[in-house]
């Protein structure tokens, strides 16, 4: 059961590491409490982030790739994950680029 946990863990740490800093925009001069960086995220990306916790909870669940079945699990409840943030980000750098 640790390996669901591990799973689910490296998933948060990759959002969080990765897409919040770039998603909230961060100046270097100016820190953020953790109530600021709630109300910087919008509806959507709470929404995008709920409902990939539960698909890759409930692949989890249904693949248990703790027991020989990670591929599976890799292409269908792990790589829709990536490809959808994946997506959002570079969208998002498109929509940064033309305002800019």
């Amino acid at each position: 059961m640790s390996s669901v946990q591990e799973i689910l863990i490296i998933a948060l740490l990759f959002v969080l590491v990765i897409f919040l800093p770039r998603r909230l925009g961060r100046r270097r001069s100016e820190k953020k409490s953790g109530k600021m960086i709630m109300k910087a995220l919008s509806g959507k990306v709470r929404l995008g982030v709920l409902v990939s916790a539960v698909w890759l909870l409930s692949w989890t669940v249904y693949f248990r790739p703790w027991s020989g079945e990670f591929l599976s699990f890799t292409l269908v409840g792990l790589s829709p994950v990536i490809l959808g943030w994946g997506v959002l980000w570079v969208v998002e750098g498109f929509k940064k680029g033309q305002d800019a």
